[in-house]
This record gives structure tokens, C-alpha cells and sequence, in this order.
């Protein structure tokens, strides 16, 4: 299983677990999955283990103003303002699938 299907798997898991109540031991007994691994999961996968965002307050900017975005891993992002609110959403999933 590849790191992707394996996250996705956790994440899953993990989200089941909130919405049903139970104890952490408990569900993964339930689910005949180890405990450990789903401390280890939840913990990596927990939004507070991503680094911090830096806020920069870009102000009123003309649509055709470029916007470069220097990304971990040497990713960069090179885009106009008026295309922001399309592309920002996928970053993540960039460095993910960068790393």
C-alpha cells in the first residue's frame, strides 16, 4: 500500500472514530486495528504537526498583478492574483505529493 492509499486509509479511520463515540482502544478493538498505529496515524495526520502559516496581508492588488510563491522542496508558484482563490486550496496537496 502505497503512502497516499495509507494516509487515506488512517484518515479514514480516524474520522470514523470521531463520529462514533467510542474510546480510541475501543474502536480500534471494534475494528481489529492496532492501537499503536492508530496513535501513530492520528498524530501524524493531526493538523497541528503542519507547520504554521505565515499570514501576508497582500492588500488590494490589480487581477493581473503575479504573486510567486516559493514553496518547501523547491516548488514555485508563479500566478496571477486573480487566480489565488483557484489554486491556493491544492498547495497542500503539491508538497504532499512533492515530498
Amino acid at each position: 500500500m502505497s503512502t497516499i492509499n495509507k494516509a487515506q486509509f488512517w484518515q479514514d479511520h480516524i474520522a470514523a472514530w470521531q463520529g462514533s463515540g467510542l474510546s480510541q482502544a475501543a474502536y480500534c478493538k471494534q475494528h481489529e486495528i492496532k492501537f499503536h498505529n492508530f496513535a501513530y496515524w492520528r498524530n501524524r495526520l493531526s493538523p497541528a504537526k503542519t507547520q504554521s502559516a505565515k499570514l501576508m496581508k497582500l492588500g488590494a492588488m490589480p487581477a493581473s498583478s503575479r504573486v510567486v510563491m516559493n514553496l518547501p522542496l523547491g516548488v514555485r508558484l508563479e500566478l496571477s492574483v486573480s487566480d489565488l482563490p483557484v489554486v491556493l486550496p491544492a498547495v497542500p496537496y503539491i508538497i504532499r505529493e512533492s515530498s
